[in-house]
Formats: structure tokens, sequence, C-alpha cells
């Protein structure tokens, strides 16, 4: 059976089974990668010689990275195993795991921050300057929030008694791709479940910040969004081109990173002054605690030359 057969009986099942956003990325990976390569390949010669040859082949080009190749793997083998238990062909084994590159011959990507004085210069300028959309950079680097979950924040999820947030939600823009299977330019915003059942948490809100939120909460309707105080929501992509210009012609710093910087910046400030590891996790919503050490968890210079100097203090007295 082509594998082209095997997606069309398994697209309609999947569907029921996992988010629209989800299915979304499954389809254009199937689309714009895996059928111009075996779509037109029989389910049954899909074994470990052939698949690793291609995923190699993407990763020795540079075209792919090592997470959207094995974001390709994933869909391939949920296809293959489709096969088998759903239609009853005799497949191969897909139990098999790829060998990836060492880290060491990947350069990790550096993660952007800001500085502390960078931070506070927009956290000061927030305050003395409000509006929604400042709110919302505001609420991002002093909750560590990701920009769908802050995009997604009504007021309805803000308790002001206990001073928590409850993100509950996220806000994208996927792509819909038509179920022939070819990849169309059409998109919508979809607002859904969080990321991860860890990533529906409370989060306190800063002391400091909280006369703020109060403004707006006593002239806004629990229904609307806290990023535009109204009805009408702001995606995404319109709020990372609006922060651009916020910090670069309103705050004035002579940089900007990307708006997930902002999350990271949260992050390792909470580290760098001692907070737990545990407790950072669960307020970022990781499901892991070494999700928050590899990826998020990065100490400055600064803090880094004061390992070594008050570390080593005692041996040069």
């Amino acid at each position: 059976m082509k594998l082209t057969d095997v997606y069309a009986e398994w697209l309609p099942i999947k569907k029921r089974q996992v988010k629209e956003s989800t299915l979304s990325c499954y389809q254009l990976i199937f689309i714009n990668v895996i059928k111009p390569k075996f779509g037109n390949e029989d389910v049954e010669t899909l074994n470990k010689k052939v698949v690793m040859s291609f995923i190699y082949e993407l990763l020795d080009s540079g075209s792919k990275s090592k997470k959207y190749c094995s974001d390709i793997l994933i869909v391939l083998k949920m296809l293959i195993r489709f096969a088998s238990d759903e239609l009853d062909i005799i497949v191969p084994d897909t139990s098999w795991k790829i060998v990836w590159p060492t880290k060491n011959k990947i350069a990790a990507p550096k993660l952007e921050r800001y500085t502390p004085d960078e931070y506070k210069k927009i956290v000061d300028y927030v305050i003395d300057n409000p509006s929604p959309r400042n709110l919302g950079v505001l609420l991002t680097i002093c909750t560590g929030m990701r920009i769908g979950e802050v995009c997604a924040l009504q007021w309805k999820d803000i308790d002001l008694d206990n001073k928590t947030i409850h993100v509950n939600k996220t806000m994208e823009r996927i792509y819909i791709p038509d179920n022939i299977g070819t990849a169309r330019k059409k998109t919508k915003v979809e607002i859904g479940s969080p990321k991860t059942t860890s990533s529906d948490r409370y989060i306190p809100i800063l002391k400091d910040i909280l006369p703020v939120v109060k403004k707006f909460a006593a002239v806004c309707n629990p229904d609307y969004y806290i990023c535009t105080c109204d009805e009408k929501f702001i995606e995404p992509r319109s709020l990372r081109v609006y922060y651009q210009t916020f910090i670069l012609d309103k705050v004035k710093l002579d940089h900007c990173i990307k708006f997930h910087g902002l999350r990271h910046t949260f992050a390792s400030t909470l580290i760098e002054n001692k907070i737990d590891i545990k407790t950072v996790s669960t307020i970022l919503g990781h499901s892991d605690i070494s999700t928050t050490l590899n990826v998020y968890v990065h100490p400055s210079d600064e803090a880094k030359r004061d390992a070594v100097n008050v570390g080593l203090k005692r041996i040069f007295r």
C-alpha cells in the first residue's frame, strides 16, 4: 500500500485524537517533506535503512534542524505503525532509534536574555507608561509566560484576591492543509489548551506590578483580552512586531532580542537569585526540571565570575 494511501486513512482518525494545531504540524511535515520522498513508495519497504538514510541526508545538507528531523521521524513511524495496527499490513519494525549527531558536532544556539539593568528599564517604562500591549510585555517578563499564553490571557484569568494568573489556554496561528494533501496558504488563529498538562498553571503576580494590573482590571470586562483590553485579541505575530518597536523606540534599548527572550530573562534571573529549580520549572510550566536547566537556565558572565571568585576565595587568603 502506498504511503499516501496510508496517510489518507490515518488522517481522519488522528484528527479525533490530537489538537488541531498538532494535526496541522503533522500534515505540513507529510505534505512538504515526507510525501515528495516516500509518497509513492510502498509502506512495506520503509525500513530502518531507508528512513535513516533520508534523515541523515537532511541533517548533512543542513536544510533541516535536528528537532525538525526528529519530528519527521515521529510522523513517519506513526504512519508505518498505523498501517500495521489498523490496516493489517506487514511492515518493518519501528522500535529502533536513530543515532543523532553528538552535541559537540552541532553548536548549541545561544539563548538571548536582557541584563538586570535592561530588565529594570523595561519594567520601569511600562509602569510609567501603561497600555494594554505594554502590559502584555510586562506580564511576560515578570511571569515567564509564552507569547501564545499571554495573547490568549483574559481578565477572568486574573485572580486579584489571591494575586495569581491562571494560564489555561494558548493562541497560535496555524496552517490549514486540505485533506487531499496540498499545503494551502490559508491560515487561522486557534485558541486552545496549553502546550502540555504542566503548562496549565497558576503564576503569582509580582507585588510591584500589582497596582498596574489592578488599574486595568477595574475598567475591563472579564472576557476582554489582557493585551488589548477589548473583546478582540492581538495575535502573537502582531505582538512580536509591536514588541520590537516598543523595545527600540520606547524603552530605547540599543538592541532587541526575540520576544521569547523575555521568558528566558525571567527564568535566568530567578535562578541567579537562588530560587530553586523546581519552583522555577513549575512557574514556567515545564513537565521536566531538566528542560528548565538545559534550555532556559544559563548563568551570566557576572554570575560565573562570582562563582569563581567566591568559590576559590579561601584558597587565596
